[in-house]
């Protein structure tokens, strides 16, 4: 039997009426750790319902929270925001885990430079809290974030810009600035579908698990997972002996569900209680962490390769796409925290063996091609400078490595942070530079092009091997963390009101 109408998330073939409740639910559980929200078993539930979020950083430790005039010195990353608070996501239907995302902040940072700078800036700074998304130019020819306090304006490294102050955060849950993340966002499942929670028996949940940031100065392992702090002395050490938390009085889920005339709302319940069932096919998200270990430090111009194969775990399952986000182990920017992801000096290459054979005929290397494969994946560009996406813009050419010759980018303070200029070490990532912190590996897997579900590849018993050559220059060799994200396919049932899901 088809799915209803009702449950897509697109336009309904006739006008009808409908109505919408929406309730704010406190969860039923709550920790520094994690919330529980109990979904009431009402209508149909939306997906553009959203669980307000905050941060609440306490002062009066060794680095006071306010500064001499007045301003906090917490931000959050800049260019993931309150996203960064969250480190995954799961709803449940009884004790079954219908669908999930991990490592939420990295998913989130790398999904949403996808959207145009102005849907980042106009919208999402409020709503989210990011402050890092459109670029200018100024006298130097240099690119310049805009959207930004600008303390003072200069072509080179005097120049300051700061976070705006109305989303930074606080020491205090009555005026700490309040974010928001939609459901269709924080679960994917809920862009496409909406769940029916009126005619299931078993109780329906949204569990949130937070991230952690416990230690003191300095950028390290936990630095920037919520919060990033304004370097005070000018020293490159930020203020950050301070541990940010959750504001727990300000997370609530604002439930919308959705009530459609009588006899469609039956039909529907008649359908999920019958002998046949309903079955509903939903896009899902399954996470790979991998690592590939530190290659030789070869003398400039020369490189050595590290060719690796990792296994991608979706065997037996139907895929649509793959995305990848990688960086130096560790890595971590002083303002935008740990949700960056780079690529090595050289141009790495890498392919992909699905179900025994070879996706592309050569390996990718170019990153003019690796962008227009990123593209195809969400059917829309990645939409940042090309500075940000790969070293190509500055490479020097007549090098073996590519190494940067000058800088084209901003190198003046943020945050009291000053970025790297042209002559600080160029043949590295160097800490803090913005260039290279946007790149990205995607593929998409769909059967027709596509991007809309029952479409994907289907994996048999193997699962997906990521052939991938790492390119080591002199200095820029570390070992590398990668996070794979798989778009999958996956089948809820509904039986006699009670749901079953596929592996």
């Amino acid at each position: 039997m088809s799915l209803p109408n009702i449950m897509i998330n697109k336009p309904l073939p006739t006008i009808s009426n409908m109505e919408v409740d929406t309730e704010v639910l406190d969860p039923i559980s709550s920790s520094n750790q994690e919330v529980v929200f109990q979904i009431p078993k009402n209508g149909i539930l939306d997906g553009g319902s959203f669980v307000s979020l905050a941060v609440r950083v306490p002062s009066g430790l060794a680095n006071a929270l306010v500064n001499a005039n007045g301003t906090s010195n917490a931000f959050l990353p800049m260019e993931t925001g309150i996203y960064g608070l969250v480190r995954s996501a799961q709803l449940t239907i009884g004790s079954k885990v219908i669908a999930s995302n991990e490592d939420f902040g990295h998913y989130a940072t790398m999904m949403r430079k996808f959207e145009t700078p102005e849907h980042r800036a106009y919208v999402e700074q409020v709503k989210a809290g990011n402050s890092l998304d459109r670029y200018g130019g100024i006298g130097s020819g240099r690119v310049c974030p805009k959207d930004l306090l600008v303390g003072v304006e200069a072509d080179n490294n005097t120049g300051r810009l700061e976070t705006p102050h109305f989303i930074r955060p606080t020491d205090d849950d009555a005026t700490t600035p309040v974010f928001s993340v939609p459901l269709s966002f924080l679960i994917p499942m809920m862009r496409s579908r909406q769940l029916p929670v009126f005619a299931i028996k078993e109780n329906c949940y949204l569990r949130i698990q937070f991230n952690s940031q416990t230690h003191g100065q300095q950028a390290g392992a936990s630095y920037g997972n919520i919060c990033c702090f304004s370097d005070l002395n000018g020293n490159g050490a930020p203020q950050a002996a301070i541990t940010p938390l959750p504001s727990l009085p300000n997370i609530k889920f604002y439930s919308d569900h959705l009530y459609y005339p009588e006899q469609i709302m039956n039909q529907t319940l008649q359908q999920m209680n019958s002998d046949k069932g309903m079955n509903m096919v939903y896009e899902d998200i399954v996470l790979t962490n991998t690592q590939i270990q530190q290659g030789a430090n070869p003398a400039a111009p020369a490189i050595s390769n590290t060719n690796v194969e990792r296994q991608i775990a979706v065997s037996g399952k139907t895929v649509r796409n793959l995305m990848i986000q990688q960086k130096t182990v560790g890595q971590n920017s002083s303002i935008l925290g740990p949700y960056i992801s780079h690529t090595t000096t050289a141009n790495d290459d890498y392919n992909f063996r699905i179900n025994d054979s070879r996706y592309y005929d050569r390996n990718l290397e170019n990153p003019c091609m690796k962008y227009n494969e990123l593209a195809k994946v969400l059917s829309k560009p990645l939409q940042v400078p090309p500075q940000m996406y790969s070293g190509n813009p500055e490479s020097n050419k007549q090098r073996a490595d590519g190494r940067a010759d000058g800088n084209s980018v901003y190198i003046g303070g943020i945050n009291g942070v000053v970025l790297p200029d042209g002559n600080n070490a160029p043949a590295s990532f160097r800490q803090d530079q913005l260039q290279r912190t946007s790149h990205y590996i995607g593929v998409d897997l769909t059967t027709t092009g596509f991007n809309v579900l029952g479409n994907g590849k289907r994996i048999g018993v193997k699962p997906i091997i990521l052939q991938y050559n790492k390119k080591n220059v002199n200095n820029d060799r570390g070992a590398t963390e990668m996070r794979i994200y798989a778009n999958v396919e996956r089948v809820l049932m509904f039986k006699n009101g009670t749901a079953m899901v596929s592996a």
